[in-house]
This record gives structure tokens, C-alpha cells and sequence, in this order.
């Protein structure tokens, strides 16, 4: 490969994919992000971006900025990401080589080439429109780089779907000239688009004259249109009109006919039969100018070869240093709705709140969103993932800026060691203000912050301006002071799951010195920190209380807040069983579980069956069931006693 300039491109994408691959085991708070330069993804939440109002999960402006670059550099200069930067591309240009030296390579014959180039162009279709439709990024579910990076341990990934498309990247390379790019590559058909722009720029024209005369088109349209034209245009013709600007030139009066530039071209062109190689597949790699032996012969735009050598390669830097710093200055709304009466008000306020870092993707925006939408007042959210801020709007008639902030809050309860197990009679506490601290990420930091003072037992939060704090102790081994000092730290180190550490920067501020108010036993205590639990089911309400049993039995998970979501799952399960009717757990002197059954419909040994069971058998939407392992150990075994003679209401 004579061209080295782009090796050096290629062989630079390839190391920073190692690096990322290698480090977590060298250092391991380091947590790779495979798609934070994603263009196909980018183009994708642009899309639902204007359908939805929304972006896709993990899509922010640098994927957007990218891949308006990716378009941009397809209109001027060609398919620039796919020659230079793309590690799919360029691991097919690597194993085509290998296919050579074996000699099993061969071309597809002109009557199966053209209508395979359909494929990609639906695949395009069905990868945009699922995820302007959904605002999840379909195309994680089948990529193979993100497939092989990621070792198909994503949850994104349809195992399936992902090794197909591996197996068709790797067997297609050593069979036939890039086979991936030219015939499924969703990317590849967003470029050839771009670099032949005439058809779409027809569509888009026409589009916008439809609706201006009230055809209210949808985008769905829009991207059926240009899609579909510029598939019949590359299927038809397999050349580029105007588009792009940049192409290669060839003098024939000067040209040795070797056919060198053919040999070397990775897309199999035959550029020594075109004056100016217009071919669909051409990305301006420029390997054909080095190859020429016979200077000024091939060339872009008839420039001088010296210079025209660096053309795409300059403008590819360009391109991506443009992308990446525009990002710096506009920040796009992951997620922007309105809903009530807003159109109707004529009083708007909007209430900033920054430093959410809960809000980091489409998922965790919606989430925020479904919180406050449960406000009666509240009428419209822009969410921004990047620098994790909100924009709330609200009626001032019907709320105030206080009860908007009160709706974010969540008080939270928990436990950071074993008062049973340190043989702790009892606890002070200390009440203080804490700055900085509002996003429910806090709560995490505030734990580990004050996790390394061993004499810390638990906190409780309360809302207020500062967030005040209970923090629970043992004053025989530590004090005020430290403990302010712990929550003061710069820097916390969490537990993941996998064993691994992450450090993480704090920067909370106690108000003031705090004060001790008193003393707590730690029966108390645990009675106060305990969540209580309570589901009721199938027809509960309306079965008299002279049909329900109740077995009560000590269940010690339930005190555990690792263990309180699983209770859903627990919950699930036992309504599979149409005779039990409620799950509760209250604390007595231990944590205490109470399952109310109908004596009618089940027995006693079928309901402490279900409880031990070694699997859950957990119900979702549309009648769909899913087997997990039972998390919980349990052992029923307690009192059976009359509903009515129980009484844990709340």
C-alpha cells in the first residue's frame, strides 16, 4: 500500500480501539464508550430528533455533529469516513488481502451486483425508521463493530442478528472487494446518498412543496423518498452526477494503461477507463493516485498530485475537528415536550435546575419526565443528557417555584453498615445542611462519601434549602468534624459490579458545623430505616377479610435496600398464584414478611412452595413470562393467623 497517509489513518482508528479494549484491565474505573463517535447513530437521533422531539439513548451532539460532518464531506469530497476512519472498512481491506494471497476471490457478475445494492438501502430504511419511531438506536442490535467490541456482551445486541453480520464482514471480505460496504452497509448507502446529492436534493425540494401546499407529509416520507431515489439512481446508473465537488481525474493522453490504479483500488473500480471517476463506490481514498507511476496523470480536480495527495486526508481532520468543536458551543435537547394546556397559558415560568446526572440519555430524560409530568401544574420539559440540566415549565398560577423543586427531590433512607453485627446498642444523630446535593446520583456519592468513616451507620435526607441530613453514628468512635470531612472529600471510590472500581469527583459543601440532637436505640433506628412493602392482587380489595389467612414469617432481605426492587419481582411471581392476594413487610423486631392468601383457592404448602421456589416466574405486559433465578433465600416458616386478626395498614 503506497498510499501511507491513509494507513496511518487507519492503523491510529485501530490503536485507540485497542487502547479502549486494554484498559479496564490496566485500570479499572476506566469504562470504554464504544459508541461516543458514532455517525450512523448521530444521523439516526438527528432523525428522531425531528420526528419525537427526542434523541436516541446514548446519542448526544458529538454523534450528531459527526455525522453532519459525515454528510457535509460525502457532498464535497466523497465518502471520507468509509476510506479513512471506518475500522469495518479497513479490517475488510486487511482480510481482502489475505483473500488474494489465497486466491478465492472473485467479482460478482453486473446482473447480481446491481440488485444487491437494494439491501443496504433497506436496511438504511428499516435502521432510521425504527429509531425515529422509537428513539432507541436500532442499529446497536445488529452492528458488527459495536458486536465485536463490546464482546456481544451489550444487552443492545441481538445475538443473532450480530454474529449474521460479523460472518457476512469477515467471509464477505475474502471472497469479493468489499463486500459489507457495498451491499448492507447502512452507513455506506447514507454516503452514497450524499456524495450523488442530486436525487435527494429533488426529493427534499419536492417534499417541502407538497406540504407548503398542505400535503402534511410525515418525515417517514421524506426518508422513504430519498432513500428509495437515490437506491433506483445507484442501481440504475452507479455514478454520481454533480456530487461530489472532489473527484478523481484521469489524463488520458498521459496514461501508461497499466492498469496499475485498477489493481490497487480497494473498491475494485476499473478507474482507467473513466476521464473522471464518477463510480458510486469510489470514497476518495486516493490509493489509485499513488499507484499511478506517471505523475499528473491521476489527480483530483486536476490539482498538482503533490497537493491533491492531501486533500481528503486535510479534509478529513477538518471535517472531524469542525464536528467536535461545534459541539462545544450548541447543545441539543435530548428530550423537548409540551402537554396540558401549555398553547393556552399565557404565563409561563421555567424553573433550571443543573448537576442532574441521573439525566444522561433519552431513557433516564423520559423517566425524569414521566416524575414531574405527575405534578398537576407542571407542562413541558427540555432535558439536556450532555450537561445534565432541565429546563421545567410550569403554570405560576398553580405551582411555585418551590413546589417545583420539591417534586425533583426524593427523600431517601440508608443503611451503610450492620448495627447487629458491630454490636451497636445505639446511635447519635447528627442533623446538618449539605450544598450541592440534589440529583438522586447523590445519594450514591453521599454513601460512599460517608462510607469512609467506619462509625457511619446510615443518613436520611429531608427536602430543604440546603438538602438536610440525619446522619446516624457511633459517638464513641467518631465525631462531627469527621464526618464533615468525609462528606467534604474531592474524591469517592464506587464498587461495580463486576468487582471493579470507578473514582468519581464530588463537590458537596456542608452548610454549617452541624448539630447533634440527640440519641436513638438501635432497634429504633432500624424501625426508622426500614422501607415498607406492600402490593395487593388479584381481586384483594374485594375478598371479605374471613376468607384471607395471613403467613407471617421473619424475611431479613427485606431490610436490605439491595434487595427492596427485586420485591417487584418476588411480587410477580407470587400473583401467578390466583389464591395469594397481597405481599407486604413491615419491621416488628426484625423484618417481617406477611403473604395474604385465600384459604379458598390455595393452601398453606402451596404458598410456602411459591415462596422457595428457585426460579421467578416474573408476568410482563402482553401476557409475556420470564423465568430469573429467586434472589431471595427464604424460609416460611412462621404463623399462620386470620386476616382479621392482623393489622399492619400503613
Amino acid at each position: 500500500m503506497k498510499n501511507k497517509t491513509r494507513k496511518y489513518f487507519q492503523l491510529s482508528i485501530l490503536a485507540l480501539i485497542i487502547i479502549a479494549l486494554i484498559r479496564p484491565f490496566l485500570d479499572s474505573s476506566y469504562h470504554p464508550d464504544f459508541e461516543a463517535y458514532c455517525p450512523l447513530g448521530g444521523i439516526s437521533a438527528i432523525m428522531s430528533k425531528f420526528n419525537l422531539g427526542s434523541s436516541s439513548c446514548q446519542m448526544g451532539e458529538v454523534q450528531m455533529f459527526l455525522g453532519i460532518a459525515l454528510i457535509v464531506g460525502a457532498i464535497f469530497f466523497g465518502k471520507l469516513f468509509c476510506s479513512y476512519i471506518c475500522p469495518i472498512g479497513t479490517v475488510m481491506e486487511w482480510l481482502g488481502r489475505l483473500g488474494d494471497k489465497l486466491k478465492i476471490r472473485f467479482t460478482i457478475p453486473e446482473v447480481i451486483d446491481r440488485p444487491l445494492r437494494i439491501l443496504k438501502y433497506l436496511l438504511l430504511f428499516v435502521t432510521v425508521y425504527f429509531t425515529m419511531t422509537s428513539s432507541e438506536l436500532f442499529c446497536k442490535e445488529f452492528d458488527p463493530y459495536f458486536a465485536a467490541v463490546t464482546g456481544f456482551g451489550n444487552g443492545d445486541i441481538v445475538l443473532t442478528y450480530a454474529i449474521i453480520t460479523l460472518a457476512i464482514v469477515i467471509l464477505g471480505s475474502l471472497f469479493t472487494k468489499m463486500f459489507w460496504c457495498k451491499y448492507l452497509c447502512p452507513l455506506g448507502a447514507i454516503g452514497n446518498i450524499f456524495s450523488n446529492a442530486i436525487p435527494a436534493i429533488v426529493i427534499i425540494t419536492l417534499y417541502f412543496i407538497a406540504n407548503a401546499l398542505g400535503a402534511n407529509l410525515g418525515l417517514v416520507w421524506l426518508l422513504g423518498g430519498i432513500i428509495g431515489i437515490s437506491m433506483l439512481s445507484e442501481v440504475i446508473f452507479k455514478r454520481s452526477l454533480f456530487f461530489p465537488l472532489f473527484k478523481v481525474s484521469r489524463e488520458s493522453g498521459s496514461c501508461p494503461t497499466c492498469a496499475k490504479c485498477d489493481d490497487d483500488c480497494p473498491q475494485g473500480i476499473e478507474v482507467s477507463s473513466f476521464d473522471t471517476v464518477n463510480h458510486v463506490d469510489c470514497n476518495l481514498c486516493s490509493d489509485c493516485v499513488y499507484a499511478c507511476p506517471v505523475k499528473q496523470t491521476l489527480s483530483l480536480n486536476k490539482k498538482p498530485t503533490k497537493f491533491a495527495k492531501y486533500i481528503a486526508p486535510a479534509s478529513t481532520i477538518l471535517l472531524i475537528a469542525v464536528g467536535l468543536i461545534a459541539t462545544k458551543f450548541y447543545e441539543l435537547t435530548t428530550l423537548s415536550e409540551r402537554w396540558g394546556n401549555f398553547n393556552k397559558l399565557k404565563n409561563v415560568a421555567v424553573y433550571h435546575q443543573e448537576g442532574l446526572t441521573s439525566v444522561k440519555c433519552f431513557g433516564s430524560a423520559t423517566s425524569f419526565k414521566n416524575q414531574i409530568s405527575r405534578l398537576k401544574g407542571v407542562v413541558g420539559l427540555d432535558a439536556y443528557a450532555t450537561s445534565h440540566t432541565v429546563d421545567i415549565y410550569y403554570n405560576p398560577n398553580v405551582l411555585s417555584e418551590l413546589d417545583v423543586k420539591k417534586s425533583i427531590f426524593k427523600p431517601v433512607k440508608q443503611k451503610i453498615r450492620n448495627t447487629i453485627k458491630d454490636k451497636v446498642d445505639s446511635l447519635s444523630i447528627l442533623q446538618i445542611g449539605i450544598n450541592n446535593f440534589f440529583d438522586k446520583n447523590d445519594y450514591t456519592n453521599i454513601f460512599y462519601a460517608l462510607r469512609k468513616d467506619k462509625a457511619v451507620y446510615g443518613f436520611e435526607t429531608m427536602f430543604g434549602e440546603p438538602i438536610e441530613a440525619k446522619i446516624y453514628f457511633d459517638a464513641n468512635k467518631t465525631n462531627p468534624q469527621e464526618i464533615i470531612k468525609a462528606i467534604e472529600t474531592d474524591e469517592i471510590e464506587l464498587r461495580m459490579r463486576d468487582g471493579s472500581t470507578l473514582k468519581r469527583d464530588i463537590d458537596f459543601e456542608v452548610e454549617d458545623n452541624g448539630k447533634v440532637i440527640g440519641k436513638v436505640s438501635t432497634n429504633n433506628y432500624l424501625k426508622n430505616m426500614f422501607v415498607q412493602y406492600d402490593k395487593a392482587f388479584n381481586k384483594y380489595k374485594k375478598l371479605p377479610k374471613d376468607k384471607l389467612k395471613v403467613l407471617i414469617f421473619p424475611m431479613p432481605e427485606a431490610g436490605r435496600s439491595s434487595y427492596y426492587r427485586m420485591l417487584n419481582y418476588l411480587t410477580s411471581h407470587l400473583s401467578g398464584n390466583r389464591g395469594i392476594v397481597r405481599f407486604a413487610t413491615r419491621f416488628t423486631n426484625t423484618p417481617t414478611a406477611y403473604i395474604y392468601f385465600n384459604k379458598e383457592r390455595t393452601t398453606i404448602d402451596e404458598v410456602k412452595n411459591a415462596i422457595r421456589s428457585d426460579t421467578l416466574s416474573v408476568h410482563y405486559s402482553k401476557g409475556v413470562i420470564k423465568k430469573m433465578k429467586n434472589p431471595f433465600k427464604l424460609k416460611p416458616e412462621g404463623e399462620v393467623k386470620n386476616a382479621a386478626e392482623v393489622n399492619i395498614e400503613k
